[in-house]
């Protein structure tokens, strides 16, 4: 019971902070498609691929290790946060220097606000495991909150009354994680404890010798997740990354809950690693996990052609065959994620790498022959065949290490039900009607299929609403 409450309170505040998030992602896909040119979006969002790919690769994802050592080490927190604060200081100062110069010399254009995002973004991921390391899960959401606030606003005035175009974009991005990174150091006081508490060489060698293979694996990560910005840019033309940027976004959506119980999940399976009743418990949160995120799918596509019809513009509105296959994409790469954390509770991070490494080829390498030929779907489905091979393979080498349980059949069958209803939706694509009477006969199939759940949450939910109308008798 304690787990359970455990990982529940922990999803509520992974939620609210990344809710932020991803509503800023899919608050502002009108205003993009009205303001920003197509080629301007998909410059921002190659960028945005390169930066993802490069931060966790240049400071070793060192992170990662902060948030598994600290858990396993409670008295050495300290410790192991001055360490990796100082370590990742003098990377800091000489990756700038280096950039600065290449940037001079090769004059690139937004050079210089290419390097403070960049910068932005490796601060909001280092605070952001420090905060969880340390407990501070309230605090981590509250400045999620207040990056998405800044971002908005910066959104808002730099890109519609001012009108600064592509600019706006870097600029509110940047601002906007700096704010986040000031919040969190106001409590954490990471930076202090960098100058005052010194650099730990054992023990920095023993985080970077679990986070080095993570950061390997971001780069297998980024061939499934990020690459196809660069394969679509090089292959077809940088407009066309910008109308596939503003349709992976959709992606965001579905990935909202999906996300948070992975973080969730990620803590909790580092605490309960060794327990006898943990596979089970690991089997009835996947089970969970694939049921909502599926049956979530099949609901989000016409929901998202109806979404397209009245708030997308311009040469934007033709991804929107695109993003049902976004949606699945994300489905199975969150669950391949969800079985990488029993590998990670294992400390087996090499497992993961060499399981992504795989998918990432698969993905990367057919996006980069289809394009030319199929175009952005040709690659979104090479994209999705490399998640769904890297959630299959990972199967047979997790079950050789505990007792894992999957309704195979389940999977399969929610996965069809969401094929079966992309083309419904696809079949008239823009007719609102039409997309109300493909949700409603979905929303009775997904509510069949997952009925016995609804009646055990719904029974719950009454008993805990009884519970709490006695304690109010009583006092």
């Amino acid at each position: 019971m304690a787990k359970s409450n455990r990982l529940i309170k922990n999803m509520i505040f992974y939620f609210l902070g990344t809710f932020s998030t991803k509503l800023l992602q899919f608050l502002f896909i009108p205003l993009y498609t009205i303001y920003i040119e197509t080629s301007d979006f998909g410059y921002f969002n190659l960028v945005m691929s390169l930066v993802a790919l490069s931060v966790p690769l240049l400071y070793q994802s060192v992170w990662e290790g902060v948030l598994r050592f600290a858990i396993e080490k409670q008295n050495d927190k300290m410790t192991i946060l001055s360490t990796t604060s100082s370590y990742c200081l003098v990377l800091t100062t000489i990756y700038s220097i280096v950039f600065l110069l290449i940037t001079k010399t090769f004059r690139m254009q937004y050079g210089t606000l290419i390097l403070m995002m960049a910068l932005g973004q490796m601060g909001v991921s280092y605070w952001q495991f420090s905060a969880r390391a340390l407990n501070e899960n309230k605090l981590y959401s509250i400045s999620t909150v207040a990056n998405a606030a800044v971002t908005i606003t910066l959104n808002f005035v730099l890109i519609v009354v001012l009108k600064w175009g592509l600019m706006a974009l870097f600029l509110s991005n940047t601002v906007g994680s700096l704010v986040m990174i000031a919040i969190l150091e106001f409590r954490l006081h990471l930076l202090r404890n960098a100058v005052t508490g010194g650099l730990n060489l054992s023990l920095l060698r023993d985080i970077l010798k679990y986070s080095f293979p993570l950061s390997i694996n971001a780069l297998s990560w980024w061939l499934i997740t990020s690459c196809n910005s660069l394969v679509i840019s090089q292959r077809i033309g940088i407009d066309q990354n910008g109308i596939y940027s503003i349709a992976s976004r959709f992606g965001a959506i579905m990935t909202l809950v999906t996300s948070v119980v992975n973080m969730a999940w990620l803590e909790e399976s580092f605490r309960i690693y060794g327990n006898k009743e943990s596979d089970e418990y690991f089997n009835n949160v996947f089970d969970l996990l694939t049921r909502v995120t599926l049956s979530g799918v099949s609901l989000l596509i016409p929901v998202t052609y109806v979404f397209y019809s009245l708030f997308v513009f311009g040469g934007y509105s033709r991804g929107v065959g695109l993003t049902p296959i976004v949606y699945l994409n994300a489905a199975f790469a969150t669950f391949a994620s969800y079985l990488g954390s029993g590998f990670l509770a294992r400390k087996e991070s090499n497992v993961i790498f060499q399981t992504t490494l795989l998918a990432g080829i698969i993905s990367t390498g057919g996006g980069y022959v289809v394009a030319p030929i199929f175009g952005l779907m040709g690659v979104v489905v090479t994209s999705l065949i490399g998640s769904i091979f890297m959630y299959a393979i990972r199967i047979p080498l997790l079950h050789r290490r505990m007792l894992l349980e999957i309704n195979h059949n389940r999977v399969i069958g929610l996965t069809i039900l969401c094929v079966t209803v992309m083309f419904a939706s696809n079949f008239n694509a823009y007719s609102v009607p039409h997309q109300i009477t493909v949700f409603l006969i979905t929303a009775l199939i997904t509510y069949i299929a997952n009925r016995q759940i609804i009646a055990t949450l719904v029974q719950r939910i009454g008993k805990k609403m009884e519970s709490h109308k006695r304690s109010a008798h009583r006092m």
